[in-house]
């Protein structure tokens, strides 16, 4: 099923994305005469469990075709990170000219230990292009546990996930992941058992109603990559998350309709908390995406088009192009340095 986006969500979305003010944030038009290219500074880093590492590529490869792949990367550049406006210490291009890491990569600390509220700057030069600098707040770090599991009569496993206080940035936003997790289904007549593997969660919470998530007829939707997405600012004081776990039926013999859940095994669940602009560009790249999730087993889906036959008009009177735009918060350049913090979550 395709993903739908209600036009009143994306004027929200469009609404507060262009009034922050702590953001870099306009679009680009590389192929306008004189437009200055940039350097374009990314990076995915979860606090204190990878080494450190940032990409820096050049700007004209987002429209030069003629440009060969293998010199997208920026490979001389001097790239200093420093944390809570201690001493700046160099990260280096020690990987094949993919990115810049510290020298030692078999300890994933060295050189950089980060905390929660710590404050992250990272300065990008180049003899031909301008400086580029970010600033970022690392997030805190979540504390949640697994309270409640019950097999529900449609085959899904009902979930209460009880979230602690939330001790980092306002605008910070708490994602949750299904990690992994086996149901044990019985068969009605036989008592025969198998195991259907968890693969998608799901919620009718409203308090996943404050972000943009990922809907399917009336649930909000996720998978091992795809968060829930719930304010930070909503967990002041403790907070119990309903949700509902499912996964793909691959007894090709019998029907799903047989069984019925009686237990679950090995649940794991991913509660991450990202900074705004790590939110923010996540939610840039599903908008560019065709995100396609089926509902929980045994709910009917819609297969209404009407609005994606709106957003294809709309598409279409844009000449083709996209009307999200690009998220940066990197001043003086491009791009996107995202961090976030990860609590594993366990019931066996």
């Amino acid at each position: 099923m395709k993903r739908y986006f209600h036009i009143i969500w994306l004027l929200a979305a469009f609404v507060s994305l262009s009034g922050c003010r702590d953001m870099f944030y306009r679009e680009v038009d590389f192929t306008v005469e004189g437009e200055q290219e940039k350097l374009v500074v990314n990076s995915k880093c979860e606090i204190n469990k990878y080494s450190f590492f940032l990409t820096v590529t050049h700007s004209k490869i987002a429209t030069d075709s003629r440009i060969r792949p293998d010199s997208l990367f920026v490979n001389d550049a001097r790239v200093s990170v420093r944390v809570n406006s201690d001493k700046w210490q160099n990260l280096y291009n020690t990987t094949g000219r993919v990115g810049y890491a510290f020298p030692d990569s078999a300890d994933t600390r060295k050189g950089l230990v980060l905390s929660p509220l710590d404050t992250v700057d990272i300065h990008v030069t180049h003899a031909v292009y301008p400086p580029a600098h970010v600033r970022q707040v690392v997030p805190g770090q979540v504390n949640a546990r697994i309270v409640q599991t019950t097999p529900m009569q449609e085959g899904w496993m009902g979930i209460v996930l009880e979230i602690d206080p939330y001790h980092g940035n306002t605008d910070d936003v708490i994602g949750i992941t299904i990690q992994g997790g086996q149901m044990l289904m019985r068969n009605k007549t036989s008592n025969d058992t198998t195991h259907l593997d968890l693969g998608f969660l799901y919620s009718t919470d409203p308090i996943f109603s404050y972000l943009d998530n990922i809907r399917i007829e009336s649930y909000y939707g996720g998978t091992g990559s795809l968060h829930l997405f719930l304010p930070s600012s909503a967990v002041q004081k403790p907070l119990r998350v309903s949700l509902i776990a499912d996964g793909l039926w691959r007894n090709q013999r019998e029907s799903r309709d047989h069984y019925a859940p009686v237990g679950v095994s090995d649940l794991k669940l991913e509660v991450s908390a990202h900074t705004a602009d790590s939110y923010r560009y996540t939610q840039y790249w599903l908008n560019t995406q065709v995100v396609r999730m089926n509902p929980p087993y045994g709910i009917p889906v819609n297969n209404s088009d009407f609005m994606q036959e709106i957003l294809e008009e709309i598409a279409g009177a844009l000449g083709g192009q996209e009307p999200v735009p690009a998220i940066s918060n990197v001043e003086g350049g491009f791009g996107c340095v995202r961090l976030y913090t990860t609590t594993v979550v366990e019931q066996h």
